[in-house]
């Protein structure tokens, strides 16, 4: 009875702290005055994952987060959206915890990389040796009209803009920045601002916030075979007590299902959907599909049907032009005109299970270039080399039979 008595104290004593915190804060009406609220548009629920107010005049932005943060793990995905060579690029994520430490709140990155799955003791060991780590703090600006903690969201996300990108961003100016957009889902949020990086040069960062989804979703992890190369989620295993156990590699995959599992080939029940970007040249977004269209002949070898589905986003007939490329919830294939020859495909796992949640493939112009000149400067010298005089004088009477005639573009081949 004793002990239950001073449990039921020291539970009064942290909410009357509490209350007493929240009671030295200013009120909110008086901390929003001159803000709007950002609503959440086109959607059935009208509560979004955060509530957002912002004051065009000065480009600042409140964020309110749920009355039940607690406990509860979120992403803030990354995107260096314009101002780089590689804008459109996913820059990474963080999974992150926000905690309540009196008037400030702590955004603590969890320990991932260390684990015991086994026995209580353990989990309790390593939960004792390998802690969360400390991001940032900052204060809490007054208390939510649906109860939760209102903080300076302009003042986190730019002001800790290299704490989140690293090296690629630095704001060169404080003094100067803008708001781009803020929107509000039930499931996200996203929010961009205009920066000036480095070299002076304006850069867009964008961020979206999610929460980390259940794991109880029936995905299951998959161990990765070294045999066979994956991107993987991994992590050490310290319940493990030989060398080889303590390792653990999960294949990053996506969640597919046969809609109708009595069938030897079925549709999924939820397709891989790329969006292409409205960037992509119109004479390159055919091949562009039917290059993507090539794996789902791999997936039709398990019994996959049309797997992967492309929809194309177009300026002109404004198909999908309200869906932003950096929205969490959308995978694009994105187009770069930066002269460099590359394409990559990042994407955002679930860091317990390795569960693809999104992906964001680049293509870039410069491959056209080099395949132009292989095609048309490399392989008519290459075909040409050790040719004799008699098959030049061949070729001089019969000129549709030249390879530099044949490979020639269209324009020269006259």
């Amino acid at each position: 009875m004793k002990k239950l008595l001073n449990l039921a104290a020291a539970f009064l004593l942290t909410l009357v702290g509490q209350q007493s915190a929240s009671a030295a804060l200013p009120p909110f009406d008086q901390v929003s005055q001159g803000y709007k609220p950002v609503v959440v548009s086109g959607q059935s629920n009208p509560r979004g994952l955060f509530n957002l107010w912002s004051r065009a005049t000065d480009s600042q932005l409140l964020g309110e987060l749920p009355k039940t943060f607690a406990g509860k793990r979120f992403f803030i995905a990354l995107t260096v959206s314009s101002g780089d060579k590689y804008a459109g690029l996913q820059s990474g994520d963080w999974v992150v915890e926000w905690r309540r430490y009196d008037d400030r709140l702590a955004l603590v990155a969890p320990n991932l990389d260390i684990r015991a799955t086994g026995d209580a003791e353990s989990r309790a060991s390593v939960k004792r040796l390998f802690t969360d780590q400390v991001l940032l703090d900052v204060p809490i600006v007054a208390m939510g009209p649906t109860g939760g903690p209102v903080i300076d969201l302009d003042s986190l996300l730019v002001g800790n803009a290299t704490r989140f990108f690293g090296s690629s961003v630095r704001v060169t100016n404080s003094r100067i920045s803008k708001l781009v957009s803020a929107k509000v889902f039930p499931e996200n949020v996203e929010v961009a601002f205009e920066i000036v990086g480095s070299s002076g040069r304006f850069q867009t960062i964008h961020y979206s916030f999610s929460e980390v989804p259940s794991t109880a979703s029936g995905f299951k992890p998959r161990l990765a075979d070294e045999r066979v190369g994956y991107f993987t989620t991994a992590f050490s295993d310290l319940s493990k007590y030989t060398d080889d156990a303590t390792r653990v590699r999960f294949i990053n995959r996506w969640q597919l299902e046969k809609r109708d599992p009595a069938l030897k080939k079925s549709p999924p029940k939820e397709p891989i959907r790329f969006y292409v970007e409205h960037t992509a040249p119109v004479r390159y977004r055919r091949w562009i599909k039917a290059g993507v269209d090539y794996w789902n002949k791999a997936f039709e070898r398990v019994g996959l049907v049309d797997a992967i589905v492309i929809e194309y986003q177009d300026a002109v007939s404004k198909a999908h032009m309200e869906k932003d490329p950096e929205d969490v919830r959308y995978n694009f294939i994105r187009w770069l005109n930066n002269d460099i020859g590359t394409a990559i495909g990042p994407s955002r796992v679930h860091p317990m299970t390795g569960q693809i949640l999104d992906a964001d493939i680049i293509l870039t112009d410069g491959w056209i270039r080099h395949f132009n000149f292989n095609y048309e400067d490399l392989m008519p010298k290459l075909a040409m080399e050790g040719v004799s005089a008699e098959t030049l004088g061949w070729l001089g009477r019969h000129p549709t039979w030249d390879p530099r005639v044949r490979l020639a573009p269209p324009e020269q081949a006259n």
